[in-house]
């Protein structure tokens, strides 16, 4: 039986090879990214507690939902990255940029976190959260990326950390909107033509860079479930400080400067 159908077996075996390349270029990365989005999983087991311990946080219910996307969403980045959909795979890995910047901006203002959920949900908070945080009577409010980004690095010393985030998700957009510099991965040159492929085919250029993006978003995610679950990180210390460990030698293969920093 095929994924597909029996019409559809070459595309089929064609997103095997490419998933079979990849983790032979790639062996340890692809590991590592396997650990972690294992790592995630179990890492969910954190917030039931936290939630009920604290009911007055509500960045601690934000994050909560916040990182259990992320946690999904780079499953779905991994697979697109071993089948070489390069371009789906930053497409996905946009969305957890925007999720992680936001939980930590969260965790620097709770106020925000509780005007960010639906009214319904403000409700599920303590009595006293409710009472500190409508106030304003803001729910389901909507934050922009740049809008986040202004107001998670407002200090006048992390002007160079808002404008490298900003030029790398500049480059991850290239693939969200319809602009002709994404999608590259399903173009071959062939002399002064170019011609349109059927499908992804593994690239080692385009897996490269797949993957140190996949490694350094990953590590933002935890850097803000850490940031706001880190009174419950005991049973997990071990796993987060291999996680950083291997974070740092694996990502200076594919970036020339220390982006740990963002």
């Amino acid at each position: 039986m095929t994924l597909f159908s029996s019409t559809l077996s070459e595309v089929e075996t064609q997103l095997f090879q490419n998933l079979k390349k990849t983790k032979a270029v790639f062996p340890e990365e692809t590991r590592r990214i396997e650990w972690g989005l294992e790592l995630m999983r179990d890492l969910t087991i954190i917030t039931k507690n936290a939630l009920t311990d604290y009911p007055d946080k509500p960045n601690f219910l934000a994050n909560h939902n916040l990182f259990a996307r992320n946690r999904q969403l780079f499953l779905n980045a991994y697979l697109s990255l071993l089948f070489s959909s390069y371009g789906t795979q930053f497409v996905i890995l946009r969305t957890t940029l925007e999720n992680s910047n936001l939980m930590r901006l969260f965790n620097k203002n709770p106020q925000l976190a509780f005007e960010w959920l639906p009214k319904s949900v403000q409700k599920q908070l303590s009595k006293k959260a409710q009472m500190k945080y409508t106030k304003t009577g803001k729910h389901d409010v909507t934050y922009h990326p740049t809008s986040v980004r202004d107001l998670l690095y407002e200090e006048l010393g992390k002007a160079n950390v808002k404008r490298d985030l900003k030029k790398f998700y500049d480059q991850l957009c290239n693939y969200t909107h319809p602009n002709y510099r994404g999608w590259r991965e399903l173009v071959v040159q062939t002399g002064k033509t170019e011609g349109i492929l059927n499908m992804p085919y593994f690239l080692a250029a385009n897996s490269e860079t797949g993957v140190g993006a996949n490694i350094f978003l990953m590590q933002l995610s935890f850097k803000g479930f850490v940031d706001t679950f880190k009174d419950y990180l005991l049973g997990f210390a071990k796993q987060l400080e291999e996680w950083q460990s291997n974070y740092r030698k694996l990502l200076m293969r594919y970036v020339e400067q220390d982006t740990t920093t963002i």
